[in-house]
């Protein structure tokens, strides 16, 4: 898997307090001193049939080790007219080799409405509770979704009413 891990410590109770209220969308990295860190990695997704399950992946590690039993949140990006972004949300548990992944049927036309495009998907690790009796840091990382085309590969075709 490719994809740039991130990590991080916790920035303050105040962010901790935005998040639990679901004010923060995107990276975020931490916990309060003493976590153990942790890098997620994702691939990015080409699709060549929109309407063909669409596998969705992360791989959780810390120091290069994987991370099992663990909760991630895999969100895919859609974005609609007047570029107005929201995001598709699943959870899955990483298995004994760190990877948790998610497939949706109908792939990503039935992810997209009408007048919207899925765009990327993002993977979230953000433990509140110990694991095993390990607390680790929280991470996050991005990947784009992109469909092929007759003439290459780019953005997924948007679905239109009829």
């Amino acid at each position: 898997m490719t994809g740039m891990p991130a990590t991080g410590r916790r920035r303050g109770s105040t962010l901790l307090a935005l998040a639990l209220a679901g004010g923060l969308v995107g990276p975020l990295g931490g916990c309060s001193g003493g976590c153990a860190d942790t890098a997620l990695q994702v691939s990015p997704v080409e699709v060549d049939d929109v309407t063909a399950p669409l596998t969705v992946s992360a791989r959780l590690t810390r120091d290069g080790k994987p991370v099992a039993g663990a909760t991630v949140k895999l969100a895919v990006m859609v974005v609609g007219p007047n570029n107005a972004h929201s995001e598709a949300l699943f959870h899955a548990t990483t298995d004994a080799d760190g990877r948790a992944s998610v497939t949706r049927p109908g792939g990503v036309a039935r992810l997209s409405p009408i007048n919207h495009q899925v765009t990327r998907y993002s993977a979230y690790f953000q433990p509140m509770n110990k694991i095993d009796g390990v607390h680790y840091c929280w991470s996050s990382v991005s990947a784009a979704i992109t469909c092929r085309t007759g003439t290459g590969s780019g953005p997924c075709p948007v679905p239109t009413g009829t």
